[in-house]
């Protein structure tokens, strides 16, 4: 029996460009074997059960010792990821997830999981940033003048008219949004994606046309406008898009005196709704960023590899390496994971194999199978244990010095 623990180290909210950080448990009640475990970033368009956006592994296919493994991990959440929006439903859980034989069914895995649902923040200093612009133009005899066309929620905004041939003048503030789900496969977009019409967020009318100005408020509850649209970097997966807009206009509607006509005049200003100031510093995000959370100590844990584990040696037998390799550190480490894999030609890894322990004693020897039919040069090892050390050495084959 497995039991999963998940911690979110950023308490259920996190920003756009940061590192969603987890803290990982799992309790083997018995020697186990699995086939994969990580995290997953995930969403639920309107057409499919689930949609992938990130993942990260904690464990590659391998055996465990019964005891406690306890591993921190992160995802970057890259700046093309569509934030949370509650009211369209389009919100995100964190999945932590363990895949397992199944000894009945041997073609159906057994799948362990806990979800966790995180809240993705917008980071309005990431957005490319409008020059408030004025707007003027004359149609059918109406003259229309906006000092700017950007405003924030709860602003009022001021349309300035003169028109001879109107008999009313109309404007209403529009908001059009929706979910944008789009899948190559299919040539369409989703069919549960309903089209909806604009949303009519104020109005306002005169017949007065002495005085020369109106007012409209923008609801203190605007949503800002926005475009979010993600697509994965899986190449199996082009071709799919998933996202959410928001766009915001004045809809212009006047009405003529008799001897001017009867057909109304009818157009729209596109406007836009910001919700952070208008000037900003602009955050740079990094774009292919991995976002391991262990990243930087594959190397920075070099040197303290020699002080905590050493390579005793490396015996091969036609496909089939024993690798020996002794905990020389001054304390017994807990939860301990190996992962090892071949290098070929220096270029190419093999598929790794896992294994755990539950405690590694001081001065204790441990011996790994790592099995093989492609000829490698050297044995990539990385060791993991519960205090998050993560050590990456490689070991030369052919050679008879270790470190």
């Amino acid at each position: 029996m497995v039991k999963l623990e998940l911690t979110d180290l950023n308490q259920g909210s996190i920003f756009i460009g940061d590192k969603l950080n987890i803290n990982a448990k799992f309790n083997f009640e018995e020697e186990t074997d699995i086939f994969w475990s990580g995290i997953r970033l995930i969403t639920n368009p309107p057409c499919l059960k689930e949609l992938q956006v990130s993942k990260e592994e904690i464990f590659s296919k391998g055996h465990f010792e019964a005891g406690e493994y306890i591993r921190e991990r992160s995802l970057l959440i890259k700046s093309n990821v569509v934030p949370t929006i509650k009211n369209r439903n389009l919100t995100y859980s964190l999945k932590l997830i363990l895949r397992q034989p199944n000894p009945i069914n041997p073609e159906d895995d057994l799948v362990i999981n806990k979800t966790h649902d995180v809240e993705i923040k917008a980071r309005n200093s990431g957005l490319h940033v409008k020059t408030p612009k004025p707007i003027s133009f004359s149609i059918s005899g109406l003259n229309i003048l906006l000092t700017k066309d950007i405003f924030k929620p709860g602003e009022t905004i001021k349309i300035s008219y003169t028109s001879e041939e109107l008999k009313q003048l109309e404007v209403r503030l529009l908001q059009n949004s929706n979910l944008v789900c789009y899948c190559e496969a299919y040539g369409q977009n989703c069919r549960k994606v309903e089209e909806l019409p604009p949303a009519i967020a104020g109005d306002v009318k005169t017949q007065n046309f002495e005085k020369d100005f109106m007012l409209l408020k923008v609801p203190e509850v605007a949503e800002p406008s926005h475009n979010y649209l993600w697509s994965p970097s899986e190449k199996d997966e082009f071709g799919l898009k998933y996202g959410a807009y928001t766009k915001w206009s004045l809809l212009i509607i006047g009405k003529k005196k008799p001897e001017y006509g009867l057909e109304p005049i009818k157009f729209e200003i596109p406007i836009t709704i910001t919700g952070g100031p208008i000037y900003e510093k602009k955050v740079e995000f990094d774009l292919f960023s991995e976002g391991t959370a262990a990243a930087a100590s594959v190397f920075d844990g070099i040197s303290k590899f020699q002080k905590i584990y050493k390579v005793i040696s490396i015996d091969s037998d036609m496909d089939k390496y024993t690798l020996k390799i002794k905990n020389i550190s001054k304390k017994d480490l807990k939860g301990v994971s190996i992962k090892v894999s071949g290098l070929q030609e220096g270029l190419f890894e093999t598929a790794p194999i896992l294994t755990g322990f539950n405690i590694w004693k001081k001065d204790e020897e441990k011996e790994i199978i790592y099995e093989t039919k492609q000829n490698v040069t050297a044995l990539i090892s990385i060791l993991e244990d519960n205090s998050q050390q993560r050590i990456r050495i490689q070991s030369p084959v052919s050679e008879a010095s270790f470190f």
